[in-house]
Order: structure tokens, then sequence, then C-alpha cells
């Protein structure tokens, strides 16, 4: 994982694309992806929406927010290295609450998104979110359904 991620890195950096800060003295637990102040892992197993986030917030986080191009990049990449595909994983973008207003679990700005074409459905029974649809993009899915996820956690700066 952290050759495919440095690769991924270096070659973002080359091309002046993308930035990220690496900080010293604080690292994420064993097992877990560092990026910038942000930790994220993902989990093989398959569980609802709902006991997904509680999961994460067992870990001290939250069902992974996405705040940008290269955020979702690594998502998916710590995707393949747990799974070995780019499986269907939930991440933490919701409109349980209000059809057609996306929000994150962790309550962080909603600045980025990248659905695939025709997504977001204005549909009730839709109001959750995975990352991998169609290969690359994100999906609104009823929250019932079982999916691997990914959890992210902030190093406390």
């Amino acid at each position: 994982m952290a050759f495919a991620l440095h690769l991924l890195l270096l070659l973002c950096g080359i091309t002046g694309s993308w930035s990220f800060v690496i900080y010293r003295g604080q690292s994420c637990p064993q097992n877990w992806t560092q990026l910038n102040e942000r930790c994220f892992i993902s989990l093989e197993e398959n569980l609802r929406f709902a006991d997904a986030e509680s999961f994460c917030n067992g870990l001290g986080g939250n069902l992974a927010s996405i705040h940008s191009e290269l955020e979702n990049e690594v998502v998916r990449q710590v995707i393949l290295e747990q799974a070995g595909n780019f499986q269907r994983s939930w991440i933490g973008f919701n409109d349980a609450v209000q059809e057609g207003v996306f929000v994150w679990t962790d309550g962080s700005t909603v600045d980025f998104t990248d659905w695939a074409n025709n997504r977001p459905r204005t549909n009730d029974n839709l109001n959750c979110a995975e990352i991998n649809f169609r290969d690359e993009f994100w999906n609104d899915v009823g929250c019932r359904a079982r999916r691997a996820f990914v959890c992210a956690t902030d190093l406390g700066y």
C-alpha cells in the first residue's frame, strides 16, 4: 500500500495537480493510511450504513468524508489495497435527514463530490453514498444494503 500511495503522491507532486503535507510527531494507527492530518482505513466486513458508521465511531472516527480529488483517489487506493479490487464501499455521505441535501456523518463541510452521471437520484429509499460505482464514481443507494466501508479520523491538529 505504501509504495502505491507514495507513487501516486509523487506523480501528483510532479504534475503539481495536488498538494499534501506530511505531519511529523503524530501518525496514524497501524494499518491506517495517512494523508495530511487525516487517517483512513478500509474494512471488508459488509455492514449496513448505520452499523458501519457505528463501527467507525468505535475506532474514534466516522465513515470517511472526502474533500478533494486527492482524498477521493486515496480512499479508492486504500480500498484497492485492502480488498484487491475497487469494491463498492460506504463513505459517510447521506441525505437521510432531508431528501436531496447530502451531509457528511462527521459534520464537515460539503466541498467536493464525485457523483456518477444521473446521480444522486431523487428517491427517498436511496439515502446513502457508496464509492467505486461504475469503477470509480459515487452512487446513492439504500442505507440497508450491506457494503464494505472506509473509516476516517483526524490526527487531532
